[in-house]
C-alpha cells in the first residue's frame, strides 16, 4: 500500500479502523450518556479514547438494566 508514491506498513490500514471504531465508540457513548441526561457525558468519552475497551464495558455494565436511551 501507498501513499503519495510513499511505502505504507501493513499495518496502517488496521490501525486505522482499530481507531476509527475507538472514536465511535467514544461518541456513541458520548449521546447516549446525554440522552440518559448524565452530566458527565463528557467524562465517559474521554474515558473511552484514553482507556478503550475499559469504559466502555463499565458503561455497558452500568447501564444494562436502563433500556435504550429515548
Amino acid at each position: 500500500m501507498s501513499l503519495f508514491g510513499v511505502a505504507l506498513p501493513w499495518s496502517l490500514p488496521l490501525t486505522l479502523v482499530i481507531y476509527g471504531t475507538v472514536v465511535a465508540a467514544a461518541v456513541w457513548i458520548y449521546r447516549d450518556a446525554r440522552a440518559r441526561g448524565s452530566r458527565y457525558a463528557i467524562v465517559w468519552a474521554l474515558a473511552t479514547l484514553v482507556f478503550t475497551i475499559v469504559p466502555v464495558l463499565a458503561y455497558l455494565y452500568l447501564h444494562r438494566d436502563a433500556g435504550p436511551a429515548r
